[in-house]
């Protein structure tokens, strides 16, 4: 098998502190203690005589811009809580993307326009109000409309001109959520690709998506039996077979979550050299799969489960997805019975009653 590239394993994986993060941070720990220390710094009468005057600059440049850097960050932080919301199984990807970095950036710009704005018109209001109310409601004041002028027409009607930023606003959110979806459709595209590599088998699909479903401590019961239902609808005869496995790969992403996925890549590409990998794409529950798909009819297929199994319910499907449907391909329907019964009985039990047929 050939090396996975560099970029085909990131979905998931922790973001690396580069030396220019480092080097940032660094740059910025030293302006804020500086500041401090500026500002803190205590006047006697040894004091240099600049010292006073450049404390007194220094705070007053800090009171003044304090509350658009307080009002910025607190627009961040809404955009980034939307994202995360929006983005609920991709939270840290999404924050990773091209626009989401643009995104909170216009909220930022947001932000400081609307302080402004509340500062102009409503200046008897509380500094300390005015900060907390557009931090957080800033969105609102973006989407209220400026009446720039009226006019009134020769037959009386009345008319206005008006600014409505909102509109541009949400125009501009709903682009950038597009992109970064579209962004991490790609991502989700490549951890789809890599689970079918290293778990090319329909059951071993099947096992791990249910498994996973089950796990999952924040689902209601209502959600995990809805869950489990869709994954079952995966199985039917009429869906293709290719169209299946990367159904039930997305399923196990969109309920474990991409940190989830890498542990199981992790673990398949420990447990596997590329040898054991090749074959392990030629094991015995897809050779099998195969022999009856290729040596069993459907009515076939149907007395087999009826020999091997001792639930109805396993029964019940069986008889029903051998039921003939001109808008279903054959094989089709005999690759899910036959997907379905190895992930059922086992591998082992069924193949054994097979050689007893002697269809070997």
């Amino acid at each position: 098998m050939a090396p996975t590239p560099p970029n085909e394993m990131t979905f998931g994986q922790r973001t690396k502190i580069t030396g220019g993060m480092k080097v940032t941070l660094a740059v910025l720990v030293i302006f804020l203690l500086a500041l401090a220390t500026i500002i803190v710094y205590p006047i006697t009468d040894t004091t240099p005589s600049w010292v006073e005057p450049l404390q007194e600059n220094v705070y007053g440049l800090t009171a003044r811009f304090a509350p658009y850097v307080l009002v910025g960050l607190l627009g961040a932080t809404v955009a980034i809580a939307e994202l995360v919301s929006t983005f609920q199984t991709y939270p840290r990807e999404a924050l990773r993307a091209r626009w989401a970095w643009i995104l909170i950036t216009v909220n930022v710009v947001a932000a400081i326009i609307a302080l402004v704005v509340v500062r102009v018109t409503m200046t008897e209001m509380n500094p300390s109000l005015q900060i907390l109310s557009v931090g957080v409601g800033f969105q609102a004041i973006i989407r209220t409309r400026f009446v720039l002028a009226k006019r009134i027409g020769d037959d009386g009607q009345e008319g206005e001109v008006a600014l409505n930023l909102g509109w541009l606003y949400d125009q501009f959110q709903n682009l950038a959520r597009t992109q970064i979806d579209l962004e991490l459709m790609n991502k989700r595209r490549t951890a789809v690709t890599r689970l079918l590599e290293y778990y090319p088998s329909m059951a071993e699909l099947y096992d791990i998506a249910w498994y996973t479903i089950t796990a999952r401590a924040t689902l209601t019961r209502e959600q995990e039996e809805q869950r489990k239902a869709d994954l079952e609808k995966l199985l039917d005869p009429k869906a293709p077979e290719n169209f299946a496995k990367s159904s039930i790969a997305l399923m196990i992403l969109e309920n474990g979550g991409q940190a989830y996925v890498e542990l199981l890549l992790t673990q398949a590409m420990q447990m596997l050299s590329p040898e054991a990998m090749a074959l392990k794409k030629s094991s015995s529950g897809d050779n099998l799969v195969r022999e009856l798909v290729d040596k069993y009819s459907l009515d076939e297929l149907v007395a087999l489960t009826e020999k091997v199994a001792h639930s109805p319910k396993v029964v019940d499907y069986v008889q029903e997805a051998a039921k003939p449907d001109p808008a279903a391909n054959t094989t089709n329907q005999k690759a899910t019975i036959a997907h379905f019964l190895v992930q059922q009985i086992g591998v082992d039990p069924l193949q054994k009653v097979v050689e007893s047929e002697g269809r070997e």
